[in-house]
């Protein structure tokens, strides 16, 4: 009988949960209203960004501005309830790819960061930053052998 009362006590808790999370909406996944959302976080997050262009995915998930100066890639990423930022620079970009559906898919060289899906309204708009990005990966360095009898 005390077994009974337990799971049903468990069911009962974990549904009260799952309805204030939904009620208060902090299941709610996250978006962004606009370019300029994804402009202030970025100052936000890192005081002194100078936002140059920028281009938003058109279903909010995702939002990417180049630096005034150039220097950096700012990328704006919905994930859950909040959002992920980060500056890319040169060697920071592991791998870019693009679908048939203008969809981008990033890997950054950064392991706590999961690989980012994109979607844009052209192939134009996601080659153009898909080429951007593709700059900011990290270029491999081939190193000569040394010569016999050198010394290092």
């Amino acid at each position: 009988m005390g077994l009974f009362f337990l799971i049903v006590g468990s069911v009962v808790g974990v549904s009260v949960m799952v309805f204030f999370n939904a009620r208060l909406g902090i299941s709610t996944q996250a978006k962004l209203s606009g370019l300029d959302e994804a402009i202030m976080r970025l100052d936000t997050d890192r005081v002194g960004f100078e936002a140059g262009e920028g281009v938003l995915a058109p279903d909010g998930e995702g939002a990417l501005v180049a630096e005034r100066s150039g220097a950096c890639l700012g990328l704006v990423v919905a994930r859950g309830s909040d959002f992920v930022i980060r500056y890319l620079g040169p060697g920071s970009v592991r791998d870019v790819a693009i679908d048939n559906d203008h969809t981008l898919h990033l890997r950054l060289n950064d392991f706590v960061f999961a690989p980012a899906r994109l979607r844009f309204d052209s192939a134009e708009i996601a080659a153009d930053w898909a080429e951007r990005l593709t700059a900011l990966q990290a270029v491999a360095v081939e190193v000569a052998p040394l010569q016999a009898g050198a010394r290092s």
